[in-house]
């Protein structure tokens, strides 16, 4: 079986469930992602992913993107770029 296209990137958010990181879209915008509840519509090829409402978190915006809009990842504690 093959993995889709974006596997790393929600691989990456998953693993980071509960603790704030950066995402920046391609159109510079850049959120803080807490958790995510993502799916696949028939025949895409990347995700479609909803934050920070499963379970919401008190205090932050609930954001949609796709995962071929997402330029980088980053631990905004450290600064790190993640993946």
């Amino acid at each position: 079986m093959t993995l889709p296209a974006d596997a790393h990137i929600l691989e990456l958010l998953v693993n980071r469930d509960g603790l704030p990181t950066l995402v920046t879209l391609e159109n510079g915008a850049t959120i803080t992602v807490y958790n995510i509840a993502w799916g696949y519509d028939i025949g895409d090829e990347y995700a479609h992913v909803t934050s920070n409402v499963s379970p919401e978190v008190d205090g932050t915006a609930i954001h949609l993107f796709l995962t071929s809009e997402v330029r980088s990842i980053s631990d905004p504690d450290s600064g790190e770029t993640l993946g």
